[in-house]
């Protein structure tokens, strides 16, 4: 099976303890080890996915003891660089039965530097993935183009979480005209109906698909949240139904859906089942309130979700 590199954040996530209308009226917190991309190598590696991970953290507490967990769990943190001037970046996130506000607090994550052995880090790498945060500030911003356009050289497929948010880019910095731009590397791109109406604006579904793939991504997921996904890979469409019995928190959602969907592609499964892998993973996620509980493997998965 192949390999998965990750260029992107590694957060410590502070999740208000209870479900809020507002972030500002929650009133406690519990502290998690998060970031879209660390997550999702925490979730690669419950599936028997071998991965790296290409981020920057603080050289404090938090950050010394988030490389220890990824190392601890099998991950390889060689490519994980500590910053002695900034601190390690942490979010502030309402617990949420859709989609959660935050408040980003950020440091070191922003300053991320090319890898000094940049052919090692893609070597035996079939799928690079990126989130749009690390494209926000510079000198992140230049890091990942660069890593990306030495990996498209190659041949590696690159997917984008394009998780865009105008509160986090650089002000005065057009960020959905240089995601659109982004696209034309893309092999897999999955937004939420959130994250399309942050880009192109408020349109139906079918339209999204069709704007993503213009701009150059060749296949597209779009989730819907209560309304399952919709696939496209240019030629065919498919809806998705929600796997998920109830719904506990939504954080991680999406990074669990990601995982699943590359234990799929690199079992050779097609981008619409390899979809359906990742709705089992998102629904167990879905379901489960603490965000540290481990994916099942996936043909425990497929077991319980059998009727997805």
């Amino acid at each position: 099976m192949g390999r998965v590199a990750v260029i992107g954040e590694l957060l410590i996530d502070l999740i208000s303890d209870t479900q809020v209308s507002e972030l500002s009226r929650a009133k406690s917190f519990n502290r998690f080890f998060a970031g879209s991309p660390g997550n999702l190598v925490f979730n690669l590696h419950d599936l028997g996915v071998d991965s790296a991970i290409l981020s920057r953290v603080g050289d404090d507490s938090f950050g010394r003891a988030y490389i220890d967990l990824l190392a601890k769990r099998g991950i390889d943190v060689s490519y994980v660089q500590l910053d002695k001037r900034r601190h390690t970046s942490f979010v502030i996130v309402s617990r949420s039965d859709s989609t959660p506000q935050f408040l980003a607090l950020r440091g070191a994550d922003c300053m991320l530097e090319p890898p000094v052995e940049i052919d090692r880090f893609l070597d035996g790498v079939q799928f690079l993935h990126l989130t749009s945060w690390p494209l926000s500030l510079s000198p992140a911003r230049e890091t990942t183009v660069s890593v990306v356009q030495k990996a498209a050289e190659r041949g590696i497929k690159i997917s984008l979480d394009p998780n865009y948010r105008e509160v986090i880019w650089e002000c005065g910095h057009d960020g959905p005209a240089f995601i659109k731009k982004m696209l034309r590397y893309i092999h897999i791109v999955k937004p939420s109906d959130d994250d399309a109406r942050h880009i192109f604006g408020e349109m139906q579904p079918r339209e999204y698909l069709d704007l993503f793939h213009e701009f150059g991504a060749k296949n597209v997921i779009l989730t819907l949240g209560k309304r399952g996904a919709v696939v496209s890979d240019g030629f065919r469409i498919e809806e998705i139904a929600p796997c998920a019995r109830r719904v506990v928190d939504t954080t991680g959602a999406g990074d669990a859906f990601w995982s699943g969907l590359y234990r799929g592609l690199l079992e050779r499964k097609d981008i619409f089942e390899a979809a359906r892998y990742g709705n089992m993973c998102a629904a167990f996620r879905i379901e489960h309130e603490g965000k540290d509980t481990q994916l099942p493997a996936i043909e425990e998965l497929k077991t319980i979700y059998e009727r997805c």
